[in-house]
């Protein structure tokens, strides 16, 4: 049987620059989320994945996200990036319009 109480759903709005959507007062076990919205040219800050993966769902503009040792990926709208654990990584918005992408985590 389906424990059916601890489903719920959250929007995706908001004019904050970050939006936790899991991991908060409802305590999910390991998956994090969020909403971030960025500026042109403004980044979100260099941080580590530790000990879990990370998954970056673009949802308007254009990312690069900056990982490893001077390496980059471009993505833009519709697109998903994968982070693997341990890595060092920073997302700038690249476009010349908001950026807004969800993050989610989980432990591995």
């Amino acid at each position: 049987m389906v424990n059916s109480e601890k489903v719920f759903c959250t929007q995706l709005k908001g004019r904050q620059r970050f939006l936790r959507l899991l991991g908060g007062p409802a305590k999910e076990k390991g998956l994090r989320a969020g909403l971030v919205t960025l500026k042109p040219k403004e980044f979100i800050g260099e941080h580590k994945t530790e000990n879990k993966e990370e998954a970056l769902i673009i949802l308007k503009g254009s990312a690069t996200v900056y990982y490893g040792r001077g390496k980059r990926i471009k993505a833009s709208q519709n697109s998903l990036v994968f982070i693997p654990p341990e890595t060092l990584h920073n997302v700038k918005n690249s476009g010349r319009k908001i950026l807004q992408y969800v993050y989610i985590t989980a432990q591995v």
